[in-house]
């Protein structure tokens, strides 16, 4: 081949990928085009998935995700598609794809959802490394649900080293970002001496602040605090009272612990039949001791366990 030859051959080869490249950004622009006002569509998208209207913003989460430019769609469709919103239930792998888009576009939420699949192996083979790296890109990047991810992963040393200083620091960022999670979190931190010294003060003032957003868990953790006396003063009638109200907001380990304290008269009138309810409760939501505790109950038979081992436990962070 002569070097006029393979001087053709590379020119033609440049102008093909040129042309590729050029109907690429075409074809995009076109789709974009036949979508018309696509400011327009994409809030009404939005509007209908924060009025939960889901099977009315699947479609236009569809068209939307059509466009290449349009990761922040695609994480929402990829959500849809992960809780099954919208659809007769959940598609793991169409969520990932979506999610994988969304994420190469460098979309946060994208990155903490992926570490989440990761870490618990909905639709995916769990995989700690890669869940690390998704949380920690979202973490870096400011998104404060994947500082909690993050934190987590160091708390219990999952793809990474364990390490709980850096699992505080990372709660903590989440924490004053306004993330209740993060909050609840760095409360446990702070009861547990975990990256810390521990400070059963410090743990209240996170846990407040958490509750005072309506989480659940913080409200039952505070109430374990009123139980074991620890930043305040023993009371077991307001560790029943903010039991009570994690154990409305759906927290099962907070309806079974309110099951006992009617089934033992603590901080409550004994009431069996309250008892009965908050254990039936907390075994509709899977909690592994709360169908055998009801059980003996219909049973008429005593919990004799419970009698000398009650106990208000803090439940860990998230």
């Amino acid at each position: 081949m002569t070097k006029i030859q393979s001087y053709l051959l590379g020119l033609l080869a440049c102008v093909a990928i040129a042309g590729l490249i050029v109907l690429f950004i075409c074809r995009n622009r076109i789709y974009t085009w036949t979508l018309g006002d696509v400011p327009a569509l994409y809030a009404k998208a939005v509007n209908h998935y924060k009025a939960r209207e889901y099977q009315e913003a699947l479609p236009l989460f569809e068209k939307l995700a059509g466009i290449d430019s349009a990761a922040y769609a695609k994480f929402l469709l990829g959500d849809m598609y992960y809780r099954g919103l919208g659809m007769d239930g959940a598609d793991y792998k169409k969520a990932l794809e979506l999610f994988l888009e969304s994420a190469e576009q460098n979309n946060t939420d994208a990155h903490n959802n992926l570490g989440v699949m990761y870490l618990s192996g909905h639709g995916v083979q769990a995989d700690y490394s890669k869940a690390f790296r998704h949380f920690q890109y979202g973490a870096a990047n400011g998104n404060a649900q994947a500082q909690v991810g993050l934190g987590t992963m160091y708390r219990h040393g999952w793809g990474t080293a364990r390490n709980s200083s850096m699992a505080f620091d990372w709660y903590r960022k989440a924490a004053n970002r306004g993330n209740v999670d993060g909050m609840n979190n760095l409360g446990y931190m702070y009861a547990s001496g975990f990256g810390r010294m521990m400070s059963a003060e410090s743990a209240l003032y996170w846990y407040q602040k958490a509750a005072a957003k309506n989480h659940p868990k913080a409200m039952y953790n505070i109430g374990a605090l009123y139980a074991e006396g620890r930043g305040v003063e023993r009371d077991l009638v307001k560790c029943a009272e903010w039991l009570t109200k994690a154990a409305l907001l759906g927290e099962a380990t907070a309806q079974f612990n309110l099951g006992n304290m009617y089934y033992l008269g603590k901080g409550v009138e004994r009431d069996l039949d309250k008892a009965a309810m908050w254990y039936g409760l907390a075994k509709e939501q899977g909690h592994r001791n709360a169908g055998r505790f009801l059980k003996h109950l219909e049973d008429h038979l005593d919990i004799a366990e419970l009698d000398s081992n009650f106990v208000v436990r803090l439940i860990p962070e998230k």
